[in-house]
């Protein structure tokens, strides 16, 4: 399936409009696939070609968000911030992406829902196919900042990088998050938690 979603087709981002808005709209459950191809002008036929179902559609967009996001990343971080203690660090981290999830206006009703889409079971098949990418990113961080002894020692580096990852990642389950501006707070308490539990 993969292969025919990296095909391009007539009226592809027409149709990525348009999902990002119903999705962002209605949420997972309730947006409805006819409305979608209805108003990015999409036969089924085409559609059917290139996506197995909404639930494929639906992870082909968070595809596409996680790679603009990772280039928004490379654009609105500054090379500076990237020296500084991974506690500030993750901190201007959670304030880019916040500024991702504002980016334009499409992207902004689909974050807004997303956050809300969290206990959805869809959300357990995202974290399953794409956290690996992050996993990465955030390894790196770690690892850069034992190098720089911010970490303590004392602890088991695996024990600290689950941790840190577990935690940032399925922080939804552990606070009753239902906007953005809620997320970014309880992210903030998450890393003051960390640099008073983890840091050197």
């Amino acid at each position: 399936m993969k292969e025919k979603h990296e095909k391009s087709f007539e009226k592809r981002d027409e149709l990525i409009k348009a999902a990002l808005l119903e999705f962002g709209d209605k949420g997972y459950d309730k947006a409805s696939l006819n409305n979608i191809l209805k108003e990015a002008g999409i036969s089924k036929g085409t559609f059917y070609y290139h996506f197995k179902n909404k639930e494929d559609l639906y992870l082909y967009l968070i595809e596409i968000l996680i790679a603009e996001k990772m280039d928004y990343f490379n654009k609105n971080i500054d090379p500076r911030d990237l020296q500084k203690d991974i506690f500030t660090l993750l901190k201007t981290m959670i304030e880019v992406g916040i500024g991702f999830a504002h980016y334009s206006p499409e992207i902004d009703r689909f974050s807004a829902t997303y956050i809300k889409d969290m206990k959805n079971p869809i959300f357990h098949r995202i974290k399953e196919k794409y956290s690996f990418m992050g996993n990465d990113y955030l390894d790196n961080i770690i690892e850069k900042a034992y190098e720089r002894g911010e970490l303590r020692e004392d602890l088991p580096k695996d024990f600290t990088k689950n941790m840190i990852k577990y935690l940032l990642t399925n922080l939804h389950e552990i606070s009753q998050i239902i906007d953005l501006k809620e997320y970014a707070t309880e992210a903030n308490y998450l890393i003051e938690f960390f640099k008073g539990g983890l840091g050197k």
